[in-house]
């Protein structure tokens, strides 16, 4: 007499990376776990930073969004050499840096109004993982970002992919501030975050341009004009400007 087999049960499909799960960090979370976390489950760090809040996890992200940048300007400044190689890195990470403290009273200010009940340090650490998980991304495009500057002399179109690179890089990293809201508000989409958001982003496209030349070279570390990054990129395409960026 033989005995029916009994199927195993279906096992349940392990979760997707990226899907957004509140969940904690584990315990003791090295750099590394960190930047996996940032990559695969961003709803860890959100959870960390409102629940379990410590302020070398806000150190990291800092970090992370920083190095990421200047490694990034590494890329940037071997467009034109020579000194670019360390002045791209440094205009990369303080226009980061100074666009960061720019917009965070703001920031905390629109989630208020978005219902939002977090802490003035949760929200920082939010936008310093926003912009770190965006640095990452752009180290990701790093290799396509070298070849180009390696078989173009155009500063105009390096410029433009430099733009392009960091908007895609950077248009990931702020879904994490929706990411927040839907936590700690329950709102999916939230009007008040977009709006700041379009706000970021034109600073950081100022920034680019109070600190030029970044791709190009020029004889002074800082431009001696003000102008409004629009009109500055509209020299560089008609090879009008001063500076090569």
């Amino acid at each position: 007499m033989t005995t029916p087999i009994t199927p195993n049960p279906s096992r349940q499909p392990p979760p997707i990376p990226g899907r957004i799960a509140f969940e904690p960090l584990p315990a003791g979370s090295s750099p590394i776990a960190i930047i996996e976390a940032l990559l695969k489950y961003p709803g860890r760090i959100i959870h960390e930073l409102h629940h379990n809040w410590r302020a070398q996890l806000t150190g990291w992200l800092l970090l992370f969004a920083l190095l990421g940048m200047a490694v990034y300007g590494l890329v940037v400044g071997s467009f034109s050499g020579a000194a670019q190689l360390w002045i791209a890195p440094v205009k990369l990470m303080l226009g980061t840096l100074f666009a960061l403290l720019i917009c965070l009273p703001s920031l905390y200010i629109f989630s208020c109004l978005a219902g939002i009940d977090a802490r003035l340090r949760t929200v920082t650490g939010v936008l310093f993982a926003t912009v770190a998980l965006g640095a990452l991304l752009l180290i990701g495009f790093a290799p396509v970002a070298w070849i180009f500057s390696q078989s173009t002399d155009s500063v105009a179109f390096m410029g433009a992919l430099h733009l392009l690179l960091w908007a895609i890089g950077i248009n990931f990293g702020l879904r994490l501030l929706q990411a927040m809201s839907f936590l700690l508000s329950g709102s999916r989409q939230s009007h008040h975050l977009k709006i700041w958001s379009a706000i970021f982003i034109v600073v950081c496209l100022q920034m680019t341009t109070t600190l030029r030349p970044i791709v190009g070279t020029s004889e002074n570390f800082l431009p001696g004009e003000k102008k409004f990054f629009l009109a500055h990129w509209l020299e560089t395409m008609k090879g009008t400007a001063p500076e090569r960026n």
